[in-house]
């Protein structure tokens, strides 16, 4: 039995007026494509834990994770506030004090971020002031950092802020006048925003400017308020 001829679907629809190109065709919605990217990042393959943190350790051989530094610096009397988050960056516009300190520092990566665009730092230090104040520093303090800056292949760069604790040998006179208490206190944060740069071929020897400051953070330490601070300059080696 001889099967049906199909109709000639190009005569057909020329006979009903539509021509092929006319024919409509149904819109996607714009949640539609929401429902695919949402499938496309739930995609299991797709991200790994070492793609957004990764734990180094905090002990074992370094290799290359662990660093030594020693800098110096000048007591800087302009209030933090001022110099971070009123636009007065330049030190030129600064008030500098009759005190200078001179510090050592040993610090280890633990840890990075994000594909290693930033990295976790533990860091400890001692620190001697002289002029006008004499007493010793010393701190721990956990640092992130920054080091994926688009400018690396022709000069390393990083920038990096920290979070810990200081300890002081003394209080000096500076520290009681901005302490709002009156009394001060030895024990203070330490926040020491810092930038380096590097060589992109040896990135284990670094320039290092940093803004040494310790403070009572509006007087959540101890009650305290301000603190001594300074801007230094040193050196750091990595190994």
């Amino acid at each position: 039995m001889r099967a049906p001829h199909a109709p000639d679907t190009e005569y057909v629809a020329t006979s009903m007026g539509v021509e092929m190109g006319d024919v409509p065709t149904r819109k996607p919605k714009a949640w539609h494509g929401f429902v695919c990217l949402v499938l496309l990042l739930g995609q299991p393959q797709a991200v790994s834990a070492s793609d957004w943190f990764d734990w180094y350790g905090i002990t074992g051989p370094c290799d290359g994770d662990c660093a030594f530094m020693i800098f110096g610096g000048k007591f800087v009397e302009t209030p933090m506030d001022e110099v971070f988050f009123q636009g007065n960056l330049s030190p030129s516009e600064w008030n500098f004090g009759d005190s200078g300190l001179l510090g050592i520092a040993a610090s280890r990566r633990v840890a990075s971020l994000l594909d290693n665009k930033f990295q976790i730092e533990a860091e400890l230090g001692l620190a001697k002031r002289f002029g006008a104040m004499d007493e010793y520093e010393t701190w721990a303090a956990a640092y992130l950092r920054y080091v994926s800056f688009p400018w690396n292949d022709y000069l390393y760069t990083t920038v990096a802020v920290s979070t810990g604790i200081n300890y002081a040998s003394g209080i000096a006179d500076f520290e009681k006048e901005k302490s709002d208490n009156g009394d001060g206190s030895r024990l203070l944060h330490y926040f020491a925003p810092e930038i380096t740069f590097a060589a992109p071929e040896d990135k284990s020897k670094e320039l290092v400017i940093r803004f040494h400051h310790r403070s009572g953070i509006f007087g959540l330490v101890n009650d305290t308020g301000g603190g001594v601070q300074y801007l230094t300059v040193g050196l750091r080696f990595g190994f």
